[in-house]
C-alpha cells in the first residue's frame, strides 16, 4: 500500500436508518416498516471517499471487537490504509440508530463504543507519521490535542474539523487550543456560530487570526473559502436528485483534498468537493454512491472553467 497522503481521525460506525408510520408514546411499541444497515461514521466516509477518487488515505478509528468483516472488506476495496484502525476489546463497534416518521422527523440514538474512551488510550500515530496531511474530525478533545501536539511538532499540515460534536463535545478553552495548532478548519453554518461564540468573534474572518485556511460550508448554497485577504464564494453543484443528505459534507471534504492532492487551488479544490457532495445525496446511506475521479471531473468542469477565466 503506498505511503499515505492524508491520514483521517474520526469515527466509524454503523449506520442504521429504521422508518416508522410515527413516534410510539412512552411505554408502548410500534411496527418497524422498513430496517436498512449502511457503513458510516465521519472519518470511514471521509476516508473511503478520498481513497475512491485517488488520494492514498488512512483512517485512524477505534471499533469494537465486533467490526464487520464486510465493513472492512468495503474500506479495503476503496484503498484505505487501516493499519490504525483498532478493534478495542470489550466493545461493540460505534452504532447510529436513526429513526424516521412519515414526516420524515429523526430521532437518533447514538453508541459511541470505544470512541467514548479513546481520551485512555495512546495516541495512533503511525500514518500521521507518514502522511502530509492530518485531518481531524469527530472523537474526543482529550486524545486529539494529544495527537495534535504530536503532529504539530513534526510540522504536519493539520485540518481541524470537529463536526457537530463542536456544539457539546468541545468547550471554548479547547477549542481554541485546539484551533491555535491547526493550519485549516472546517465547518457548516451552525458549527461556525458556535467557534465564533468559543472565540468572541463578531466575524468570521477573524478566524484567521489562528488559521491559514476556513472552509464554511453551506449545503446548497455551496461553501465559502477563507484565506487571509481573501474571501472565495463557490456555489454548490446541483445532483441529480436528493435522497439522503447524509455524508454530503465528509464527501466534500474528500473531493477538496482530492483536487489538494492533485495540485488545484483551494478555491478549485471547493467546486470539487461540491461535485463529490452531490454524487453523495443521491443515494441513501453516506457511501452509497462514491463517484470516481473523471465523474467528479465532467460534473465540477463548468464552474471550474467559470473559476479559470
Amino acid at each position: 500500500m503506498p505511503r499515505p497522503y492524508l491520514c483521517v481521525y474520526g469515527h466509524t460506525a454503523l449506520d442504521y436508518i429504521l422508518c416508522l408510520e410515527r413516534f410510539p408514546r412512552p411505554n408502548t411499541s410500534i411496527d418497524v416498516s422498513e430496517k436498512r444497515r449502511f457503513f458510516g461514521g465521519t472519518g470511514a466516509n471521509m476516508a473511503a471517499v478520498a481513497a475512491s477518487l485517488g488520494v492514498p488515505t488512512a483512517l485512524c478509528s477505534f471499533v469494537g471487537e465486533d467490526f464487520p468483516e464486510d465493513f472492512r472488506r468495503f474500506l479495503l476495496g476503496c484503498g484505505v490504509d487501516l493499519r490504525d484502525l483498532v478493534e478495542v476489546p470489550g466493545f461493540e463497534t460505534p452504532t447510529v440508530w436513526i429513526v424516521s416518521n412519515a414526516s420524515n422527523d429523526q430521532i437518533a440514538y447514538v453508541y459511541q463504543g470505544p470512541m467514548a474512551r479513546m481520551e485512555d488510550f495512546e495516541p495512533r500515530l503511525r500514518s500521521a507519521k507518514e502522511a502530509e496531511v492530518v485531518h481531524i474530525c469527530t472523537g474526543r478533545p482529550g486524545y486529539y490535542l494529544r495527537v495534535m501536539e504530536e503532529c504539530r511538532g513534526m510540522g504536519k499540515y493539520l485540518s481541524f474539523d470537529p463536526a457537530q460534536e463542536l456544539h457539546n463535545v468541545w468547550s471554548a478553552e479547547t477549542f481554541g487550543r485546539a484551533l491555535r495548532m491547526c493550519d485549516a478548519f472546517f465547518a457548516n453554518e451552525s458549527e461556525l456560530r458556535t467557534a465564533m461564540r468559543y472565540l468572541g468573534a463578531s466575524r468570521p474572518e477573524m478566524l484567521l487570526d489562528m488559521v491559514k485556511v476556513f472552509v464554511n460550508t453551506r449545503g446548497p448554497r455551496g461553501s465559502v473559502v477563507y484565506q487571509r485577504g481573501e474571501r472565495s464564494r463557490v456555489p454548490a453543484i446541483v445532483p441529480q436528485k436528493v435522497v439522503d443528505t447524509t455524508g454530503a459534507g465528509d464527501a466534500f471534504r474528500a473531493g477538496f483534498y482530492a483536487g489538494r492532492y492533485r495540485g488545484y487551488s483551494l478555491r478549485e479544490c471547493a467546486v470539487i468537493g461540491s461535485a463529490a457532495a452531490s454524487f453523495a445525496v443521491e443515494a441513501m446511506g453516506s457511501v452509497t454512491r462514491i463517484p470516481s475521479w473523471e465523474e467528479v471531473m465532467e460534473r465540477g468542469k463548468g464552474p471550474l472553467r467559470e473559476i479559470s477565466r
